[in-house]
């Protein structure tokens, strides 16, 4: 038996002053495993609401700050779970033109310190593939390059349904192998309050960067993957 059901991506929008400068990208994924069929529930605090609280504190800040030049999409996706499927419908049914974008930043499990990272830093997913890596560090993004070359993270992600259409685009993540991955114990209890937070807040400077339009994304040579 097949069963229906109807997902959502909740898509907010600050305008830029500038139409011609293009649009950024803050997402997450807004869904986790819900209930499972023997009643257990996965609650998926870390994976990903640690993510969805990325997109709505920056939201919240850039609020605050007011319109920079261009404009910023903060995007929560439904049914990643099941094989990334709102972030698919979003990069074919794109509420700017996808030529718009300039740069996307997925937030993917955000909330716990990874042992193999610097103290304070998420991990940018093919950091080596565009410019975007050396530029947020130089302007104090608590980032580190993903020390899991092997799990191809890059290819794993939302980010990824966008980079095959040219979008400079990564996932920023925490501890990516953490223990409550995928299970019941993904629970608030378990998030890394303090790491969230700071290493949101040192988002907002590069992100602000971005958003002036003083900075163009790019990928580096070989960068941008093929389908």
């Amino acid at each position: 038996a097949t069963t229906r059901a109807t997902t959502t991506n909740a898509i907010g929008y600050l305008p830029g002053t500038d139409p011609k400068a293009g649009v950024i990208l803050l997402s997450a994924h807004l869904d986790h495993l819900g209930v499972r069929p023997d009643g257990t529930v996965m609650p998926g605090a870390n994976d990903d609401a640690s993510g969805t609280v990325a997109v709505i504190e920056l939201a919240r800040a850039f609020a605050a700050i007011g319109r920079q030049k261009r404009g910023i999409l903060f995007v929560a996706y439904g049914s990643e779970e099941i094989g990334g499927l709102g972030s698919t419908w979003f990069g074919e049914h794109p509420p700017v033109p996808l030529t718009d974008l300039v740069a996307n930043i997925e937030f993917e499990m955000i909330g716990a310190q990874d042992p193999k990272l610097p103290k304070g830093a998420l991990m940018m997913t093919g950091s080596e593939r565009s410019n975007l890596f050396d530029m947020m560090k130089s302007q104090g993004a608590l980032i580190a390059a993903d020390p899991y070359p092997e799990q191809s993270f890059f290819e794993r992600s939302d980010n990824y349904s966008l980079a095959l259409k040219g979008i400079v685009a990564h996932t920023f993540s925490g501890w990516a192998v953490v223990p409550t991955y995928h299970q019941p114990t993904d629970t608030v209890e378990n998030l890394d309050i303090d790491y969230m937070t700071n290493a949101i807040r040192s988002l907002v400077a590069p992100i602000g960067l971005l958003a002036s339009g003083g900075f163009k994304p790019e990928w580096k040579p070989n960068g941008r993957p093929k389908s």
